[in-house]
């Protein structure tokens, strides 16, 4: 290890040293997703039990406006302050649509009823038929990035599928399946389509940002389309689902491992287990409704699942970050998070492939976290230290940069 590693593992073990978080939303609602899952395809006591323990956890986090929150400051293109409820967390919401539609809808429906007038109190008309939602309507009232429409579109449709909705409720849901299909971009070189991960209307992107296409999210995205698709259905959903899947089965060809985005800039082209693991229960969820491909759907899941469970799974947890090989990314730190989407996908795979050795992983996987109690270091996370030692630390390589410069100007 040279000087430069040495230092910034310092660095990362102190003041970079991710925040450690209580009760991430995603890792509650991603765990509770898993549990209902595995109880649905084992009936095993002990996933109903644990189901109503992880519930009640994520009751105990809904935001008094009825709204979930990530759980930490992070930046989205704005700096999205921890407290405040985003629309991605809604994904929240279908937990416990998921709940009351395997345990019934006492426990849930009040909650349930209150996230879902979070998304009419907050949803925007687009105009010709097609309804949107900010990502952080908090930080800004405006359409930033488009995968937050798709949560909360799938959350819609899973409650309106369960609870039955009002005109109004129809309305939206019916508009942002609209709006999701008409930014949906073709590659005339590939099958399928594509969202660009921010909203490409706006003005105030550069021009990395604005190319950049998600391909993690897409499949998240593709997920809860296609768990409303099966609670409340849509023509123009079924279509939208197919072709974003179609798109990342492509790139599954072409790289055996989908990679993270379209750029290598991205991520430093490294593995994120969090959302490598969507390709697998997004592709299964779609392989449910969208029948003419569910072959082809199901074999890109197998395959990521394998890829998972040979090159991630150390015997105790799942690393959070790979190389595209399969090598282990230092410092290896154990992220709870990361850990709950792995889990909610294997959970999928138990759905639908049945009994294997996922069943056992999964299970070891879910007690490390209800050993910690749900809760970490969190590396999406930021705070002020870290905020204000990263400014510090790209003026020092400014000036360093500077330096350099100058010197080579002198000795031209």
């Amino acid at each position: 290890m040279n000087i430069k590693e040495i230092l910034r593992d310092i660095a990362y073990k102190s003041v970079l040293s991710p925040p450690k978080v209580k009760y991430c939303s995603q890792t509650i609602y991603e765990a509770l997703l898993g549990c209902c899952r595995l109880w649905e395809a084992t009936r095993e006591k002990y996933w109903k039990e644990q189901a109503h323990y992880v519930l009640d956890i994520l009751l105990s986090i809904q935001k008094s406006d009825g709204g979930f929150d990530i759980g930490y400051d992070f930046n989205f293109g704005r700096l999205h302050k921890k407290g405040q409820s985003t629309s991605p967390e809604l994904v929240a919401l279908i937990a416990l649509t998921e709940f009351a539609r395997l345990f019934g809808k006492e426990k849930v429906k009040d909650p349930a009823f209150h996230a879902v007038e979070w998304i009419r109190k907050h949803s925007l008309d687009c105009g010709c038929g097609k309804i949107a939602i900010p990502y952080s309507p908090y930080t800004i009232n405006e359409v930033m990035i488009y995968n937050g429409t798709s949560f909360a579109c799938g959350a819609l449709g899973c409650y309106l599928g369960q609870f039955g909705g009002d005109i109004e409720l129809k309305k939206i849901y019916h508009g942002m399946i609209n709006y999701l299909n008409s930014v949906l971009e073709k590659n005339d070189e590939m099958p399928g389509r594509f969202w660009y991960y921010c909203d490409q209307s706006r003005k105030d992107w550069d021009e990395l940002r604005r190319i950049k296409i998600d391909n993690y999210h897409q499949m998240q995205q593709v997920e809860v389309h296609s768990l409303a698709q099966q609670s409340f259905p849509h023509k123009v959903q079924l279509g939208l689902i197919q072709d974003a899947c179609d798109y990342i089965y492509s790139l599954h060809k072409q790289f055996s491992v989908v990679p993270y985005t379209n750029d290598p800039r991205f991520f430093k082209n490294q593995i994120h287990l969090w959302g490598l693991s969507s390709v697998l229960s997004g592709m299964l969820e779609a392989s449910n409704v969208v029948v003419n491909r569910r072959e082809q759907y199901r074999e890109v899941a197998s395959d990521v699942l394998n890829w998972i469970l040979n090159n991630a799974w150390n015997g105790k947890t799942f690393e959070a970050i790979l190389q595209r090989d399969g090598s282990y990314v230092k410092p290896r730190v154990y992220m709870v998070r990361s850990d709950a989407w792995v889990f909610n996908s294997l959970a999928a795979a138990a759905k639908y492939f049945g009994e294997g050795k996922w069943n056992n992983i999964a299970r070891d996987c879910f007690d490390k976290m209800k050993e910690v109690d749900f809760s970490g270091p969190e590396s999406h996370a930021t705070n002020k230290k870290k905020r204000l030692t990263v400014s510090f630390l790209k003026k020092l390589q400014n000036i360093s940069t500077l330096a350099k410069a100058r010197n080579i100007d002198k000795e031209n």
